[in-house]
């Protein structure tokens, strides 16, 4: 290991000094400071309160037939085989049922 010197300061002409150097120790002094972060996540509800109302439409539908007759009247003369037909003066008329 190494020799000690004991002569505190004072030196000998004979005594050697011999230094024996071990290696560094590293210390590590860590600080820690806590620091709070508050993250907010804001939620919005909304309640909606939903009336529907409900249109019914109903659109009856009624059905009729009407029958219609038309008269013509003409006047042909007296002749069956070589008819000369006129449309005689009233020009018919219309009848609904």
């Amino acid at each position: 290991m190494g020799v000690s010197n004991n002569n505190r300061g004072r030196c000998c002409k004979n005594n050697r000094v011999e230094e024996i150097v071990s290696p560094t120790r590293t210390v590590v002094n860590t600080r820690t400071k806590t620091r709070t972060v508050r993250r907010i996540h804001p939620v919005e509800v909304i309640n909606v309160n939903r009336t529907v109302v409900r249109n019914e439409n109903f659109y009856p539908v009624t059905q009729r037939t009407v029958n219609e007759t038309v008269e013509e009247n003409f006047d042909c003369g007296s002749d069956l085989n070589n008819p000369n037909c006129r449309r005689n003066g009233g020009g018919g008329g219309l009848f609904s049922l």
